[in-house]
Order: structure tokens, then C-alpha cells, then sequence
């Protein structure tokens, strides 16, 4: 047991986890067809969608990688968060018109009228490998935290948070999971205050000198740096220059609003949150709405880095604080400072909000799996004739069987890199020719079958030779999977005849 924790403490987290647990339980009594399990019978309110769209993109891989990123670097990532509205209204301009018109439960359906049902099959499969192993690292992350800070078995913190998350999405469909979603918005919220008080009040809440402490770089033989020197402090902002090998502003506002893009347009758990909205006008709202509400909690994520950085650079120079020397993981700084910095109350708050960024991400994720595996996968080589009741049945039955395989991916995850370092070599290979095929969709008439399936194996192979056998810094492996996938697929597009003649957004 955490040193720090009462068992009033512990009692929160139960609460918390058993009150979500609830909510499945409460629609479950309402999930007699298969377009409302998926997709709320279409009606759900824009602003819950918006708050759905933010909670379940914002996983324990922001709550925990956001600090780690600005612990180890500085705020140059964050910068990025000014390009995911402009993404959202790029999607909202070019993507939503015909998902509205449509009536789709996928977004993977658009590919199939405007190529093949093979292209569709495809871009499908490649959602379900990218937002599996996202859904895993997500998992792996957490279950970390929950270990060292709870002291809790491996397998005891698989099953509380996939375990029970399961649960629910599998009772309640996608009620359970917007709702679940808006609840675990604001106590994530709540857990990154928690971690800024905390801090604030180590210095006496004089946060211009948090500002200027983190300002300088850490102290030369931090346990962190594993020997490395740090030549700028954490609160650099902008760095112009024009290298591939380290981040700076090209690298983040490119990968920013192409990683936006993918996510908003092409990743089925965010579609399918605004497809749940049900109007076009609706479905615009939820999206741009719920890429507006980044921007605040994004700006908490990272000053969590700010402070932290500050909080062990200061205490770590100051003799009786030796326990600092125990943070060797930049990884696990959040869960560091619950154990070491935090008392018991706030500690319960954070841990609760770390539950919160997991259990939203999760749940949507594998929501939305389902979906894909369902309706582009089992009612198109599958026996069609199913009754409604038979459809609810084999859906859960679907979401069950993909959370017990995700949870056993979780136990393959690890790695020494920074958590989205980790993220970006396993899921770019996927998700960047995914976005390609989309844009060439979309944007080529020119496009047919034979050049985005090519486009996008030469895309997937790019993306790994940059990972593992260049030092490329990880920022641009998503530019790199989408644009070679978008200008491979162009331009082997020559190599056979043009598609018949049809708009890219009938």
C-alpha cells in the first residue's frame, strides 16, 4: 500500500471506479439495437460528444507523456496544440459532408464507394492495429503507475482497469461510453490541479519562481539525464531550426496538424464520437468544439511538466531530499512525485484522474474497435441474416473478445524511450498510410485501388526504415507514413487506368 494512503484514500478510488462501473450498468437495460449500442441512436448532445471527443483522446499516455516530454526537454511539443483546431476545421470542411449524408457507422465505409470494397478491408484493418497497440501502450503505461504507486500486482492492475472498463462498454455500448467520458473529463481535469497545488504549495505558491527554476536546466548528474547534460532549460517554447534529427517548430506544427487530421478524420474512435451527434451541423460542433477544449487541458498537461521539472530540479540540490535520486525514469515522474510528494488526499485525486484518462480512452477505444470488427469485418463476410437481438449479442460478445486481446497486448509494451517516443514506433507504421489513403480519397480523383493499396505498403515501409534504421527524431514518423503513402499512391496511380468517373465526395 501507498505509505501516504488512508483507507478513506483507497475508498475514493473505489468509489470512483464502481460509479463508472454504474453507469454501464444503467444503460445497459436500453441496448436492444445495433445502431444504438454503436452510436447512441445518433442523437447524442454535441456538447457531451465534444467533452468525448477531448476525454477519450487524452489517455494515461498524455496524463504521464506530457510531463515526461517537458521533464526531460521543454514546451516545444506543446506549441502543437495550436494546430488541432485548424485540423478539426479542415475535417469539418472536407470529411463531415459526406459522412452526414451517408448515414455511416464507420468512416472506413467512404472507402469502398470511392474505390473498393478491398480498400476498405484495409484501412480498416490498419484503424484496428493502430488504436490496438495505442490502446495496449495506453494500458501498459497506467498499469506501470498503479504498481509502483499502489503497490499493486500487475495482473490486479490489468484487471481493475481493463478488466472493469471492459465491463461496462461491453453493458452499456455507447451511452455508457460518452457519458462515462464526460464524467471522467472533469476528474482527469481535477487530477492535474491536484499535481499543480501540490507543487505550488512546496514553494509557497510563489509560481514565478517555479517559472524560473524550471527555466534552468536540470542539475548536471540528475538521476534522470542517465548521464546526459542538458544545455536549455524547460521552458523553451520555439526552436527554428531546420534539422530532422531533433524536435523543433517544423516538426511539431507539421506532425500536429497531419497527426489532427488523421485523428479527426481517418481514426474511427474520435468518428465515430461525432458520428453520434447525428447532424451535419451537430456533428461539426462536437468535433471543432471538442478540438477547442484541447487547448485548456493540454495547457494543464504541460505546465504539470513545467512544475515538476521545477519541483526536483530545487529539491534535489537540497540535503535531506535524497529520495529524489530515486526517480531514474522520466516516464514515471507523475508517479514519482505521487508516492514522494504528494500527500494521501491529493494523491487519491491524481491517481483517480489517471483511472479517469484510461478508463475514457479504453472504453472509447474499444468501442470503436467493435465497431470497425463488426460492420467492416462480420456483417460483410459473416452470415447476414441476424436479428437485432442476435446483432446486440455478437457486438458484445466482439467488444469482449478484443478488450481480453488488448489486455494481453498490454503485457508486450515496454520500452526505455519516452512514452510518445514508444507510441510513435509502433503506431505510425499504421496510422500515417491510413491518413494517405483518406487524402488521396479525398483530394485526387485521379486515385484509384491499385495506387493507395501500393501507396500505402511503400508508406508502412518508409515509416519503419526511418524508425529503426535512421536517427530521425520521432516527430516526423507520422509525416513521414502519410505523405509517402499520399505522393507513393499518386503517382502509381499512372500505372493502371483511372477510376470511373465519380466525385470523391458523392
Amino acid at each position: 500500500m501507498h505509505a501516504n494512503f488512508s483507507l478513506f484514500d483507497y475508498s475514493i478510488l473505489v468509489l470512483y471506479v464502481m460509479a463508472s462501473l454504474g453507469v454501464g450498468l444503467w444503460f445497459a437495460r436500453s441496448q436492444n439495437t445495433v445502431e444504438r449500442y454503436y452510436l447512441a441512436e445518433r442523437s447524442a448532445p454535441w456538447w457531451a460528444v465534444a467533452i468525448s471527443i477531448n476525454s477519450s483522446d487524452t489517455t494515461a499516455i498524455s496524463y504521464l507523456g506530457c510531463a515526461a516530454i517537458v521533464f526531460t526537454g521543454d514546451l516545444q511539443l506543446a506549441l502543437g496544440t495550436l494546430a488541432f483546431p485548424f485540423a478539426a476545421l479542415f475535417v469539418a470542411l472536407v470529411f463531415i459532408p459526406f459522412l452526414a449524408r451517408k448515414n455511416v457507422y464507420t468512416v472506413y465505409e467512404f472507402l469502398e464507394h470511392r474505390f473498393n470494397p478491398h480498400v476498405r478491408t484495409m484501412a480498416s484493418g490498419l484503424f484496428l492495429l493502430t488504436r490496438g497497440t495505442h490502446l495496449s501502450v495506453a494500458l501498459y503505461v497506467a498499469t506501470l503507475v498503479l504498481a509502483q504507486v499502489l503497490g499493486l500486482p500487475i495482473v490486479i492492475s490489468l484487471l481493475i482497469l481493463g478488466g472493469l472498463t471492459t465491463l461496462y462498454t461491453v453493458l452499456g455500448g455507447m451511452k455508457a461510453v460518452l457519458w462515462t467520458d464526460v464524467i471522467q473529463f472533469f476528474v482527469l481535469v481535477i487530477g492535474l490541479i491536484a499535481v499543480l497545488v501540490g507543487v505550488a504549495a512546496a514553494f509557497d505558491w510563489d509560481l514565478a519562481r517555479i517559472w524560473q527554476q524550471a527555466s534552468q536546466p536540470s542539475p548536471v548528474g540528475a538521476p534522470w539525464l542517465n548521464g546526459r547534460v542538458e544545455t536549455t532549460g524547460h521552458t523553451r517554447v520555439f526552436d527554428f531550426d531546420l534539422g530532422l534529427f531533433r524536435m523543433n517548430f517544423w516538426a511539431v506544427m507539421i506532425s500536429s496538424f497531419l497527426g489532427g487530421v488523421g485523428s479527426y478524420g481517418s481514426d474511427q474512435v474520435l468518428v465515430q464520437r461525432y458520428l453520434a451527434a447525428g447532424s451535419r451541423r451537430k456533428m461539426a460542433l462536437s468535433l471543432i468544439g471538442g478540438s477547442i477544449l484541447t487547448l485548456p487541458v493540454n495547457l494543464l498537461l504541460f505546465a504539470t511538466g513545467i512544475f515538476l521539472a521545477a519541483y526536483y530540479s530545487h529539491f534535489l540540490q537540497i540535503p535531506g531530499f535524497a529520495w529524489v535520486g530515486g526517480l531514474t525514469d522520466s516516464n514515471r515522474v507523475m508517479s514519482h512525485f505521487i508516492s514522494h510528494g504528494l500527500p494521501g488526499a491529493l494523491g487519491a485525486i491524481v491517481i483517480a484522474g489517471l483511472f479517469a484518462g484510461t478508463m475514457s480512452s479504453f472504453s472509447a477505444g474499444l468501442n470503436s474497435l467493435s465497431t470497425a470488427s463488426y460492420v467492416d469485418f462480420l456483417t460483410r463476410f459473416g452470415r447476414k441474416e441476424r436479428t437485432e437481438k442476435q446483432g446486440v449479442l455478437h457486438a458484445k460478445v466482439i467488444t469482449c473478445a478484443l478488450g481480453i486481446l488488448v489486455m494481453l497486448g498490454a503485457v508486450l509494451m515496454g520500452g526505455n524511450d519516452t512514452i510518445f517516443a514508444i507510441l510513435a514506433k509502433v503506431m505510425s507504421p499504421f496510422s500515417g498510410p491510413l491518413l494517405g489513403i483518406f487524402l488521396l480519397g479525398l483530394l485526387s480523383q485521379r486515385a484509384n485501388s491499385f495506387g493507395v493499396v501500393a501507396g500505402a505498403i511503400l508508406g508502412a515501409t518508409a515509416t519503419v526504415y526511418v524508425t529503426y534504421f535512421t536517427q530521425i527524431h520521432w516527430m516526423w514518423y507520422f509525416v513521414v507514413g502519410s505523405l509517402g503513402g499520399f505522393i507513393f499512391g499518386y503517382l502509381l496511380s499512372y500505372l493502371r487506368a483511372p477510376p470511373k468517373q465519380r466525385s470523391s465526395l458523392p
